[in-house]
């Protein structure tokens, strides 16, 4: 395992190991933090000739260090580590950059198709360790841990009403469709006409129904 310690500005390398190229998964960094880093979210990049990976780091300051730096073509160059910190208020905290030593040449086991190492943005989209959750101010905020990363507001749903004497427009005309009326649609249908009877106790009944 790699440790390294971010105090402010500098990183320096507390411990390394040898690094193969064609690794994966196999090397883990470890970053400590000055008391200047607290509450950033900390992103951790990994730089080979002309290659540049931004892994963001969990909740303990760990990730791996990309395939893609330690890849086959990258043997005989060496491995360099940053790391910057972020807020929503704007703070921006990068450090220098660390010699983590040369990447020797592995054994080769041929054409091997790997995905991508997930950047910062992926692992946000993706949800990896992020959760939602309100803010002290009532807004809803997108967290990493405890570390808030951003917070929009929240506008209430308008529950409407179920009291009829409240709705707007309510006596303008067509407002109400035949088929609100339980009954009419039936009881229309029965029109009359010239050759039609009714007697009293019939438009009763009606009225009763």
């Amino acid at each position: 395992m790699f440790v390294l310690y971010a105090n402010k500005t500098q990183l320096t390398i507390h411990q390394k190991e040898p690094l193969t190229s064609g690794s994966v998964k196999v090397y883990q960094v470890r970053f400590e933090f000055s008391p200047e880093w607290a509450g950033l979210t900390r992103t951790a990049c990994f730089q080979s000739g002309v290659q540049t990976i931004s892994v963001l780091l969990d909740e303990t300051g760990r990730c791996d260090i990309p395939w893609e730096v330690t890849d086959l073509g990258d043997s005989g160059r060496h491995l360099f580590v940053g790391v910057y910190g972020s807020d929503i208020s704007g703070v921006v905290l990068p450090t220098v950059w660390a010699d983590c030593g040369l990447i020797q040449q592995g054994v080769q086991m041929g054409g091997l198709s790997r995905p991508p190492t997930p950047g910062p943005i992926d692992v946000v989209m993706q949800g990896k360790g992020d959760t939602l959750g309100y803010t002290p101010d009532g807004e809803l905020g997108l967290y990493a841990g405890d570390r808030l990363l951003s917070a929009v507001p929240i506008q209430p749903d308008d529950p409407g009403t179920s009291d009829h004497r409240e709705l707007a427009n309510r006596d303008a005309e067509e407002q109400h469709p035949i088929g609100a009326i339980t009954g009419l649609e039936r009881e229309l249908s029965k029109r009359l006409t010239e050759d039609s009877a009714m007697s009293v106790v019939d438009i009763i009944k009606i009225m009763e129904e």
